[in-house]
């Protein structure tokens, strides 16, 4: 996914959520924003090599899990197999970005092609033989209480991962530790043959979203969240949902903008929060606080839950406003990448 839009925000899709405030619906919206990474990265940092070098051999453990009442001892799942794959997935993920220029997956060859002992080894070393400006290395990987279930068709399973990022001329080597929580149902069940395969590829699934889910807290990414607008009967507001359904976000303010003065105080309070949505939607996070405090206003002092709402999007757009500040030092111009 390209991290040049010429908007921070995408939006995918729409579906309605009912309540009485305001004696309207309110809907609820799915979008995408760009989340910025753990570092800000200087420019002449371009080439990450991905290791994984299992300080405290997790891979010697025998995978066991819980089946029921019954705890069962597979030989036929290594937990090598899962670690490499959260390493081939984390590569695999800063590739598909393309946020560095190049990308290099070692997976455990420190102890294999390299040298059978990977300690030896200094960073400034591995900088060399590497070519590479960030060295990250997959230390400790670990799935545990996994609990899985033939006839409920379900897995659980909690996650701890070890990670160390080193940056070329830093001094400090920086310890990431990964905690998750993964849970598969019958409905994710049934992309997997476990009658062929048994249980081996949905825990490779399950380490693969690790990786990936790793490479989008150190580089900048694209997630989903909700945003709510009001409906109203009032036909411009009709006609600017319309523009909203199809992505068309400035139609769609043309259309509020004359109801923020509407003389009735409800479509004012409507039509001003809904410009709010608009002004973020463009990437103008000052305006679009003005117009919620404007919303926030126009109602009596007993409409508690219209105001609620207005505060807690102030406070969505005023952490927006900080991370939008971390993105504009984070994003790379394609020159620059």
């Amino acid at each position: 996914m390209s991290f040049h839009r010429n908007t921070l925000l995408l939006f995918v899709i729409l579906f309605g959520l009912t309540s009485c405030i305001l004696t309207e619906h309110i809907n609820v919206m799915q979008v995408e924003v760009m989340k910025p990474g753990v570092f800000i990265f200087p420019e002449n940092i371009k080439k990450v090599a991905v290791f994984k070098r299992d300080s405290y051999k997790s891979d010697t453990c025998l995978f066991k899990y819980l089946n029921i009442d019954e705890i069962v001892a597979d030989s036929t799942i290594k937990s090598s197999d899962l670690s490499n794959q959260c390493v081939d997935a984390l590569a695999g993920y800063f590739d598909k970005e393309g946020y560095f220029q190049d990308v290099k997956n070692y997976r455990d060859t420190l102890n294999s092609e390299w040298n059978s002992n990977s300690a030896i080894y200094s960073p400034e070393e591995l900088y060399s033989k590497s070519n590479s400006d960030i060295l990250i290395f997959l230390d400790f990987f670990r799935l545990y209480d996994v609990l899985i279930s033939n006839s409920l068709n379900h897995l659980h399973t909690s996650a701890s991962l070890s990670w160390t990022i080193t940056i070329r001329n830093d001094t400090v080597a920086y310890i990431y530790n990964q905690i998750d929580t993964l849970n598969y149902d019958d409905w994710q069940f049934k992309n997997f043959n476990l009658e062929k395969d048994g249980f081996e590829k949905i825990l490779m699934d399950a380490a693969k979203y690790l990786g990936e889910s790793f490479g989008k807290k150190i580089i900048p990414s694209w997630i989903p969240v909700e945003r709510m607008y009001y409906k109203s009967g009032n036909p411009d507001m009709l006609k600017a949902e319309q523009y909203v359904l199809s992505n068309e976000w400035l139609k769609a303010a043309e259309k509020w903008k004359p109801e923020t003065k509407n003389k009735n105080p409800k479509i004012v309070a409507k039509a001003c929060y809904n410009m709010a949505l608009s002004a973020e939607m463009e990437g103008e996070i000052d305006v679009a606080i003005d117009w919620l405090v404007k919303s926030y206003s126009a109602l009596p002092k007993n409409n508690q839950e219209h105001k609620a709402n207005c505060q807690r999007y102030i406070n969505v757009l005023a952490m927006r406003k900080k991370e939008i500040e971390r993105l504009d030092k984070q994003v790379r111009k394609p020159e620059n990448k």
